[in-house]
């Protein structure tokens, strides 16, 4: 039986990891109980923010979660050699994205989650203020399996020899030994998917179309809806995931960008097609942090101290090449310092200084490529090509005027326009894809067959219990 120890996370603690203008005034809050922690709305309104400043971490989509699907596929190639990323680029056994690890922010996140929408019920409060804590923490909750299934499972319909298990499902809080001790059982990707879906439905109706506070940084009903979008088309069910991304795209509070106005987005504080963002305020990083750890300082050289380490692919430039006029070329630079012709990625500039800056990770360009494809793979050419058409328009791109190659213009527009953003790996595992290599990597194209599509689950979890399996290959 698996001992839960490491990830029973003391709500008190959780609330210390607040910001500053919402945080629980205590002595001591180390030594608060759950009782007396979430007596009052205040308390759960702190858990989740607590929730939210996870997302930002390092391991996750402060750094490794936007870079580990570009360097293990066909995106980046390096401009130093440091040692960071270097098995992830040849895809050596067992160096892939270590999701699991991350227990104290994205198995946190969901048990935040979990405590939110069992509890903050108790509690005496308007309905209106406790709905849209649920609707949050149901958008966390989704948000983490999410990340989790994509490394660690096939998404249904695209399992190789049968293998179709995903994740424990924990859906109540662990707030004690007692708690932590039940056996990990992983559910099928289809329960998994399941329940990611209810669970955004479940938000969207909760949620409210307005701001509701901090926007983007904390979910509202698109937020919810455009990852119910995401999810679902993951998932397989194409017609639906354009429904869900159509409505986004109808209530028009966040509007794709076009010409200058995209390129001047990447320099602004707030990303103006974000439909959500991870902040990162002062108090999250040091400025040590930043300069060891940021996409900023991995991916650009304006700033002495930066470590400099990644660039993109001759590949990928050939892909933004193959169509002359794509506004988004202009996100990618010469720089002098390394041979001519290395292309550097603009996106991440640390706007905010000390390297920070806020990471956008639902954009609306993301919303109408989903809308595009999921019409498309329904049958519904017309929309397609109709939605399709709109975002080619925004990055300065002709019209298409028919459909015979629609999937693999898809794939090229969501390569390029993700770029340096964490989805080229995940398009192609979705779709049952080998996942081809740079040149420069010397490592053959990567068969979808190949178990290394897969993370592993770590061997201490798997030591802990005995009804845990691994996945296949790793054995």
């Amino acid at each position: 039986m698996k001992k839960y120890i490491s990830k029973i996370f003391l709500l008190g603690f959780i609330l210390a990891a607040t910001s500053c203008e919402d945080r629980l005034f205590v002595l001591d809050p180390n030594t608060l109980p759950p009782e007396v922690a979430l007596g009052s709305i205040n308390g759960f309104e702190a858990l989740l923010l607590g929730a939210y400043n996870r997302v930002h971490d390092f391991r996750w989509y402060g750094q490794q979660a936007m870079i580990h699907p570009e360097v293990m596929a066909d995106n980046i190639d390096f401009a130093n050699r440091t040692g960071r990323y270097e098995n992830e680029y040849v895809n050596a056994v067992r160096s892939h994205m270590d999701r699991w690890n991350v227990f104290g922010d994205i198995w946190g996140g969901i048990n935040d989650a979990n405590v939110i929408i069992n509890r903050v019920g108790d509690v005496e409060s308007p309905q209106s203020q406790k709905d849209r804590l649920i609707g949050q923490s149901l958008f966390i909750r989704a948000l983490n399996y999410h990340e989790l299934a994509k490394v660690y499972s096939y998404e249904p319909g695209q399992e190789v020899n049968g293998f179709n298990l995903s994740l424990p499902l924990k859906v109540t809080p662990t707030e004690g030994v007692s708690d932590a001790v039940q056996p990990q059982t992983r559910v099928t990707n289809t329960v998994l998917y399941d329940q990611m879906v209810g669970d955004l439905q479940e938000a969207v109706t909760l949620l409210s179309a307005n701001d509701p506070g901090n926007f983007p940084y904390r979910a509202n009903r698109d937020a919810a809806e455009a990852l119910l979008a995401r999810v679902l088309l993951y998932k397989g069910d194409f017609a639906a995931a354009a429904q869900a991304a159509q409505n986004v795209i109808n209530r028009g509070r966040v509007t794709l960008l076009s010409g200058q106005n995209y390129l001047d987005s990447w320099g602004l504080v707030t990303h103006p097609e974000s439909l959500f963002e991870a902040e990162i305020r002062p108090p999250d990083w040091t400025t040590v942090d930043g300069v060891n750890n940021s996409l900023h300082t991995l991916t650009m050289n304006i700033i002495p101290s930066s470590q400099f380490i990644i660039v993109a692919s001759p590949e990928l430039i050939a892909s933004i090449d193959s169509e002359s006029g794509d506004i988004r070329r202009q996100l990618f630079v010469n720089s002098a310092s390394i041979p001519p012709g290395t292309q550097v990625c603009t996106k991440w500039r640390g706007e905010l200084g000390d390297f920070r800056e806020h990471i956008p990770i639902i954009r609306i360009s993301e919303v109408y490529l989903i809308a595009a494809e999921g019409y498309f793979r329904s049958g519904n050419t017309q929309n397609a090509l109709s939605i399709y058409n709109m975002f080619r328009s925004a990055r300065n791109l002709p019209a298409m005027t028919q459909s015979g190659n629609f999937m693999e213009m898809i794939m090229k527009d969501r390569r390029v326009e993700f770029a340096f953003e964490g989805h080229r790996w995940f398009d192609l595992k979705r779709n049952g894809m080998d996942i081809p290599k740079t040149a420069a990597s010397q490592q053959p194209t990567l068969s979808y067959n190949d178990f290394r599509i897969l993370s592993f689950i770590p061997e201490r979890e798997l030591n802990l219990d005995d009804e845990l399996v691994q996945n296949p290959g790793y054995n």
